[in-house]
């Protein structure tokens, strides 16, 4: 353990980290010019090494939404007559609409676009001999307007909280049962049927963390922080999400089968989780796969992800089933591990009982 797990945060952290900047934010232009002006300041803006354009289209319709389908950093538009009000010097408006959820990328993307710009002002109006003022750029943070660390960081922290909670109590629960040799006994009073086993001890706790979501909602409105319009789609994300979390402590807990050591397993892993999960470093900037594949295995990922959908972009059922599709696969494969690791155990028990009578 001493020299496995830091060998492996190594190899975890460095696929994250690796690249040590932030490179190709994708972005999304506007084009209602479509003149050689516009072009070149497309051109510009992709030949950055921060930006990378996603796509161009000719309209600016349902910005919102194109940030949450698309996933961009942000949004240039560049207005109808562009070339004609450059040439003529009357200043034409480019609004750009920056992405907020993550203050981390937003803040390089609003700068490297600013950059552009004034560069293509400067080098417009030298060839027209024109004063410094030929364009003008409008910049509107989308979601998190004012720029607040609050209110990306709180709520993902308390889901942080309630994951590594979830499966500590229920890694705990299952080591206790074998090391005072109960687990038999739960197992005869379920009927010899593992899922009723199991939905006894989650059904309570569920419920518990229901009320734990109840007092979050109480948080929001001590802290006057905005409350998202489709709560029932942010209730049901954080139900699959506690179940998840419950069936991964039910499985650590029947593998390690020790409480102190089922505790200092899901300690090790609580950092990493959090760390591949994307949501202090892009999850789209990590250098390698590594990184990925370990966040998916978890459910802080897709529910942290989802939870800054429902909660920053007021998106609802539609915009986060991606992510409810990972956590339905994620609760399916802990549900059948943790089935197989609780009957062979029962089994090995019932050897064992039988072996010494």
């Amino acid at each position: 353990m001493l020299i496995i797990w830091p060998i492996f945060y190594g190899v975890l952290y460095g696929s994250v980290y690796s690249k040590g900047k932030l490179i190709e934010l994708p972005i999304i232009v506007v084009d209602q010019d479509n003149t050689a002006t516009s072009a070149d300041l497309i051109d510009m803006l992709e030949q950055t090494e921060l930006l990378r354009i996603k796509e161009i289209k000719p309209e600016a319709v349902g910005i919102n939404k194109t940030f949450i389908g698309e996933a961009a950093y942000a949004v240039v538009d560049i207005p109808v007559d562009f070339e004609a009000k450059v040439m003529q010097g009357k200043s034409p408006e480019v609004n750009t609409y920056i992405n907020n959820v993550n203050l981390l990328p937003s803040g390089y993307v609003n700068r490297t676009i600013a950059s552009v710009v004034a560069t293509l002002n400067a080098k417009k109006t030298s060839a027209m001999g024109l004063p410094l003022a030929a364009l003008h750029l409008n910049t509107y943070r989308l979601f998190n307007p004012s720029g607040t660390y609050f209110l990306f960081a709180w709520p993902s922290y308390l889901f942080l909280v309630l994951e590594a909670v979830v499966m500590v109590v229920f890694a705990l629960s299952f080591a206790a049962e074998q090391e005072n040799g109960t687990l038999g006994s739960l197992y005869l009073q379920a009927g010899n049927s593992v899922p009723l086993m199991l939905a006894g001890k989650l059904i309570p706790y569920l419920l518990l963390s229901l009320v734990s979501m109840l007092v979050y909602i109480i948080y929001f409105y001590l802290f006057r922080q905005p409350y998202p319009t489709h709560v029932l789609a942010l209730l049901w994300s954080n139900a699959i999400f506690v179940i998840a979390c419950a069936l991964i402590g039910i499985i650590v807990g029947t593998l390690v089968k020790e409480q102190l050591k089922s505790l200092q397993a899901l300690m090790i892993l609580s950092m990493p989780i959090y760390i591949a999960s994307g949501f202090s470093w892009p999850y789209d900037q990590q250098g390698g796969q590594l990184a990925q594949w370990f966040s998916k295995l978890f459910p802080y990922m897709p529910s942290v992800n989802a939870l800054h959908i429902l909660l920053i972009e007021q998106g609802g059922f539609a915009d986060i089933q991606k992510y409810l599709k990972m956590q339905y696969i994620q609760v399916l494969v802990y549900f059948i591990l943790a089935i197989v690791t609780i009957r062979l155990l029962v089994q090995s028990v019932t050897t064992q009982t039988k072996s010494l009578n």
